[in-house]
């Protein structure tokens, strides 16, 4: 069966079972709460209708991008004219607009996020000073979710619907115009930084040039000092019209006015001021910013104690740039040597780091292959780190930190802002490319007598025997620059330093030839030894003396033969190369600064303070908040639902959704302070689950949803016993952080090969049938690799549902898991908490790693990528079964973190472009290497030259 397939008919048969369970009408709904979508299409319908927009968003998928689809269903939405209710042909066209920017800002957004729910609070028809009328955008919070190009893109769209409708453009005051320059300085100086920060020129240009009024709701309890406006309906800061217009419409100018330009809207052409370089703008200014100092490097603003800084800007030492990509890096993760995070202490799998680039973060993960640290020992010694237990076992002795290793970084890290590619370090796998390529070996196909071949893997290179013999030999007759093993930290020592020790050498040792005469050359101690550890070769210390192996050296007197030369225009590499026999590459052009930012996370969630069950008790059991303790007070007054038996004979209120007298559905009245019977509610509710007495069940002190209605107290009594945990929805959920993985192998993910087929897999990477546990396999798009906290959660969550059906609902048990590897094969519901979509997945493993690694779709597909995000899990059964809309607040927001649709089919067409950026290669295209050397070449120039998903 096809895989999607499978997915597909597994989750309709868990509606099944959630749909004969809910149609007894133990709950509110008699259906499951959570649509299906399969496509953009039906997302979007899902979240924010109209009904039937989904069928024509699909016919004009077939001839439109994206964008431009949205602007033409906007366009289509804002001009009916059937609008139910309606009273006037201002409120006709309010409604329409309501309903177009909305839907068209939530097919920008894929469908996934809150924003055109609780991103825009509403639009309006106001009225301009002369008397025309204008079209105003009412931004909330929430918007920040959208992203910035949304955000502007949402205002654009509210131009268009202006449009489209006959309204005249908006004519800010002056007062207004000045109450946004306070806001935005408010705002950064009271509640936090904007991502780009408007001059108040640029602000005053802004509200000037955008043809709506960008306004909103009140999101920060911060007054102005502007105010009283007239058609400005508060005093305090607007976050969500600032986040809209600096985020937005400023920040992605050069976006806004491209769409505007293909859409043929008018009136954007004064953006052009944003997007002309910077020389243009600030002509005036020039001498005044030579005298402002060097700006401090952004990875290293806002440091939090604990969360050290590991290398600084550039610094030598620090993190050394190498290309490449392993199987769980990429989509913003790194990789770096599982012995630097041992060194180090403050990484893990999983740990953000904030970096000087690419980017702004990433979560490093682990590398063996590329070069682990350098460190200095307290006797003296300086040996590179191999391996973990290596680190262990000389952590005490550690004195300092040499070289803090290599951070493997993906292709698409560049490619995703394209940013001009960074010089890679000199590397193994450059070299035998390098090799590769020369007309000697092009010609002889030499082996050089130690098996080298084309295309050998890292892991095949980095066990070639090479002497320092055999590597002069090979850059000899090949003419390419010296094996990586003998290439020194040139560039970081001075040429005088050079020229220092390369005295001190030769005076020791008439000439290289002599190296080899003797077994141990011995070096006494002197300054010189600091020199030999900048240029990064190890050594160690016997009796007062440096001993070096004889093959480094050699490769240190053979490359520097004479003294360099004084020449101050050139570096010291530069004049290495011009004595050397043989070429010497930079070892590491590139040094990438950094420092801890979010640990790693998997952990339940929990809310503050953790119930069990959505159930109000006040203070009557004090902080606690314990159902149980509460109970003992026979009678409560909280704040409920009141609701009205349906049966005329009957017509008793209570706050349930079915009658407790004669057990037929009951309508909501309203909501207010009711006085319950607790104790006996829940010695019923105990009875009815056939469960003991606990001693705690934790409820909440009161409901913060519309409607006031609480859970099933025998909800809550099932997930006491089961120690699991509700939060606002009605949902058990599992945070981890996220990391990306393309490939997996089952003995790493505690899952014999046997589980693996039965779920699908046929075939390794090579195309062999799957026949043992150490064999590298694809992993499909919606599989998950949880980790083992998260499974053994997720277990005691199957026998909280297992409990449910069968002493709730009277069915039959759905999961019968007595170990988490039980729940290999199940499926789950992926949410991020800024988004209202959930995302199918499948668990197909579990790692000791504190995250939920899944393939680069799939993360995207909830609009993250791995630089930190931390998202939800959640056995799809239990969402079925508890997630109710009618719990989650009433407030701002409240419907952000909720799984309000489905995606069951992950569409690549439809998730972000950062995902098809990770570069599926078995090595990094030799020109592609050379290419870096040339500074300023952006990825998009040579991107036709890699492979990427």
């Amino acid at each position: 069966m096809d895989y999607f397939q499978m997915l597909e008919e597994k989750t309709h048969k868990l509606y099944d079972i959630a749909r004969e369970a809910r149609k007894q009408g133990k709950d509110l709904e008699l259906e499951p709460e959570i649509p299906l979508a399969k496509d953009l299409a039906e997302r979007v319908e899902g979240l924010v209708g109209p009904e039937g927009v989904a069928k024509r968003i699909k016919e004009l998928e077939k001839s439109m991008s994206r964008e431009e689809v949205a602007f033409q269903i906007a366009k289509e939405i804002a001009t009916k004219d059937d609008v139910p209710g309606a009273k006037n042909n201002y409120e006709v066209q309010e409604a329409n607009a309501d309903s177009a920017i909305r839907t068209a800002l939530a097919i920008l957004t894929e469908g996934v996020v809150a924003a055109p729910l609780e991103g825009i609070a509403k639009v309006k028809i106001k009225d301009n000073p002369d008397g025309g009328k204008c079209f105003g955008v009412y931004f909330a919070g929430p918007i920040r979710s959208a992203g910035g190009t949304a955000a502007a893109l949402a205002v654009l769209l509210g131009d268009y619907i202006r449009i489209a409708q006959g309204l005249d453009r908006y004519k800010p005051t002056d007062d207004e115009i000045e109450r946004y320059v306070e806001e935005v300085e408010l705002y950064e100086s009271e509640v936090t930084n904007l991502q780009y920060s408007p001059t108040p020129e640029e602000v005053r240009l802004a509200i000037r040039g955008i043809p709506v009024e960008v306004t909103g709701e009140p999101t920060d309890q911060i007054e102005v000092q502007n105010r009283d406006l007239p058609r400005v309906e508060t005093n305090n800061i607007r976050g969500g019209a600032l986040l809209a217009m600096a985020e937005g419409v400023i920040q992605k100018s050069r976006k806004i006015l491209k769409y505007a330009s293909t859409l043929k809207i008018d009136g954007w052409s004064w953006l052009e001021y944003f997007t002309a370089p910077k020389s243009e703008k600030k002509e005036d200014k020039k001498e005044e910013k030579k005298d402002k100092p060097k700006k401090k490097a952004k990875y290293l603003e806002d440091i939090i104690g604990g969360r050290p800084v590991l290398s600084y800007p550039g610094a030598k030492g620090g993190f050394r740039l190498r290309y490449g990509r392993t199987r769980d890096s990429g989509l913003a993760s790194m990789a770096i040597h599982p012995a630097t995070m041992e060194i180090i202490e403050f990484l893990a799998v999983g740990t953000q780091m904030k970096i000087e680039k690419p980017g702004k973060g990433n979560c490093v993960v682990p590398c063996d292959s590329i070069e682990g640290p350098i460190v200095k020992l307290k006797n003296g010694d300086v040996i590179q780190v191999t391996n973990i237990p290596q680190a262990i076992k000389i952590r005490r002795d550690l004195q300092e930190i040499l070289f803090v290793g290599d951070m493997l970084v993906a292709f698409g890290e560049y490619l995703r802002g394209n940013i001009p590619l960074d010089a890679s370090c000199w590397c193994e796998e450059w070299w035998a490319q390098e090799v590769e390529d020369s007309e000697y070996f092009k010609d002889t196909h030499d082996d050089f007598d130690i098996g080298f071949k084309e295309e050998l893997e890292l892991n095949e290179l980095l066990k070639l025997d090479i002497d320092i013999h055999k590597a002069i030999e090979i850059a000899q007759k090949t003419d390419t620059p010296l094996h990586p093993k003998y290439t020194y930290y040139y560039h970081d020592i001075t040429k005088e330093e050079m020229n220092n020790l390369r005295d001190y050498l030769y005076s020791l040792i008439e000439s290289p030839d002599k190296v080899f005469n003797v077994d141990m050359n011995r070096i006494p101690i002197d300054y010189h030894k600091r020199i030999i550890e900048v240029l990064g070769i190890c050594h160690h210390v016997n009796n007062n003396s440096l001993v070096m192996s004889n093959d480094d050296l050699y490769a240190l007197m053979y490359t520097v033969p004479k003294r360099l030369t004084d020449d101050e225009d050139i570096t010291t590499l530069e004049a290495v190369n011009k004595n050397s026999p043989v070429k010497i590459k930079a070892k590491a052009p590139v040094f990438i600064g950094g420092r801890m930012g979010r640990p790693e996370k998997t952990k339940e969630r929990l809310m503050k303070p953790a119930p069990h069950s959505l159930f109000p008790i006040g203070n009557y059991a004090g902080n606690i908040r314990n159902i149980v303790e509460a109970a003992k007070k026979g009678t409560i007054k909280v704040d409920l639902a009141k609701c009205r038996c349906t049966n005329p004979d009957c017509m008793v209120t209570s706050f349930k959704s079915i009658c407790p007298v004669c057990g037929s559905r009951t309508e909501l009245q309203n909501s207010g302070a009711s006085n319950i019977k607790l104790g006996k509610l829940l010695a019923d509710a105990f009875e009815s689950v056939k469960v003991r007495r606990l001693d705690e069940v934790k409820g909440v002190k009161g409901l913060i949803s519309q409607d006031k209605f609480p859970e099933p107290l025998e909800k809550g009594i099932l997930r006491a016993k089961n120690q699991v945990f509700t939060y606002r929805d009605g949902t058990v959920r599992h945070d981890s952080t996220d990391l990306p993985l393309t490939h997996f192998i089952p003995r790493e993910i505690g899952v014999p090969h046997e589980k693996i087929i039965e779920m699908g897999y046929t075939e390794d990477i090579y195309g062999n049938p799957i026949t043992d546990d150490n064999q590298i396999i694809e992993i499909k798009i919606q599989d998950i690799v949880v980790s083992e906290n998260c499974g053994d959660y997720l277990l005691k969550v199957s026998k909280f549902i297992d409990d449910l059906l069968v002493k709730y609902y009277h069915m039959e048990p759905f999961y019968n898991a007595e170990t988490r590897l039980d729940l290999v094969g199940e499926l789950i519901a992926g949410l991020a908490p800024h988004t209202s979509a959930g995302v199918l997945g499948r668990i197909v493993g579990f790692t000791k790693a504190s995250g939920c690694y899944a393939h680069p779709y799939f993360h995207s597909a909830k609009r993250r990528n791995c630089d930190s995000d931390e998202d939800a899990v959640m056995l799809l059964l239990d969402a079925l079964l508890n997630f109710g809309k009618t719990y989650l607040p009433s407030t701002r927001g409240g419907s952000m973190d909720a799984p309000l649709v489905l995606s069951i089919r992950i569409d690549p067409e439809e998730i972000d472009d950062e995902s098809h950026n990770i570069d599926c290669v078995k090595r990094i295209p030799l020109e592609i290497y050379r290419k870096t050397e040339e500074g300023g070449v952006k990825p998009s120039e040579v991107n036709e030259l890699m492979d990427n998903v």
